[in-house]
C-alpha cells in the first residue's frame, strides 16, 4: 500500500499539474492536486504515521475519516463516470427532426478555446450531414472576453459552410442552466422544433442533459472529444459539478 499510495501520488500529481504549464489552472485542477498530494505524503511517511495512529487517538480518527472519504469519493466517480459514458450514447435518431444547441467554452481571444472548438466541430460535421437542421449557439461575455461567446461561434460556423439563416445566436446566458434556457426562448419565439440536440464535450453531456431534463427539455446528445492534457481536470470537476446537481435536486 506504501508503494502504490507513492506512485498514485505522484502520478495524480504530475497528470493535474500538467495544465499549469497552459497558464489553465481551475476547480479540477486544484481538487486533483489536493486528493493526489494525501497519497503521496502518505505513503512516504507512512511508518510514522502508523506509529502515531497507534498512540495518538484523533489522529487515527483523522486518518479514519479520511480513508472513509476517499473510499465515498471514489464510489461517487465510478457513478458519475458511468453517467458520462452512458449519455455520450444518447444519439439523434434519424429522420426526425431536431434543433441543434451549441454550449458555450469560453474565447480565446476571439477565437474559440480548444474545448468550444471540439463542440464546433462536432456541430459542423453533423449540420453538414443534416442540411435541413437550425442551429442554436449559446454563450454570453464573460468577464475576460472581447466578445460573446454566441458571436463567436456564429461566425465560425459561418467560416466554415454553414449559412446564415440556420444560424441563431443566444448571447445572454453565463451558465449551462441559462444556455438551455434562453436557447429554448429563441426556439419557441421561432418555432424551431422543442426537440434539441445538445452539443457539448463528452465529459460535459451528462451534467447538460441532466440539467435539460430538470427544465423539462427534450434532448439527444452530439458529444465532441475533448483534449488529452485537459481531461483528467474536466472530468474531475464534472464529478463536482454533478454531485453539486443530485443535491441540488
Amino acid at each position: 500500500m506504501k508503494i502504490l499510495g507513492i506512485l498514485i501520488g505522484i502520478t495524480g500529481l504530475f497528470v493535474f499539474s500538467i495544465p499549469l504549464f497552459a497558464g489553465i489552472f481551475n476547480f479540477g485542477s486544484l481538487a486533483g492536486i489536493l486528493l493526489s498530494l494525501p497519497l503521496l505524503l502518505a505513503g512516504l511517511f507512512d511508518t510514522r504515521l502508523r506509529e502515531l495512529c497507534s498512540t495518538v487517538s484523533w489522529v487515527h480518527i483523522l486518518c479514519r475519516l479520511v480513508q472513509c472519504g476517499y473510499l465515498v469519493f471514489l464510489a461517487i466517480a465510478v457513478i458519475t463516470c458511468a453517467c458520462m459514458i452512458k449519455e455520450t450514447r444518447n444519439t439523434p435518431e434519424e429522420n426526425k427532426e431536431y434543433t441543434m444547441v451549441v454550449l458555450g467554452c469560453g474565447l480565446e481571444g476571439d477565437q474559440p478555446s480548444l474545448m468550444l472548438w471540439y463542440r464546433l466541430k462536432k456541430a459542423e460535421g453533423y449540420l453538414k450531414d443534416h442540411p435541413e437542421m437550425k442551429v442554436v449557439v449559446s454563450g454570453g461575455q464573460g468577464g475576460d472576453e472581447i466578445m460573446p461567446e454566441a458571436q463567436c461561434m456564429k461566425q465560425w460556423l459561418l467560416n466554415h459552410g454553414i449559412t446564415e439563416d440556420r444560424v441563431y445566436s443566444e448571447e445572454r446566458s453565463r451558465s449551462t442552466a441559462e444556455n438551455l434556457k434562453y436557447s429554448l426562448e429563441i426556439i419557441r419565439e421561432n418555432h424551431l422544433s422543442e426537440e434539441i440536440v445538445i452539443v457539448t464535450n463528452d465529459f460535459h453531456a451528462y451534467r447538460a442533459g441532466y440539467i435539460a431534463k430538470k427544465q423539462g427539455i427534450e434532448h439527444r446528445t452530439l458529444a465532441g472529444h475533448s483534449t488529452w492534457w485537459l481531461y483528467p481536470i474536466s472530468v474531475l470537476r464534472e464529478i463536482f459539478g454533478i454531485t453539486w446537481e443530485w443535491i441540488r435536486r
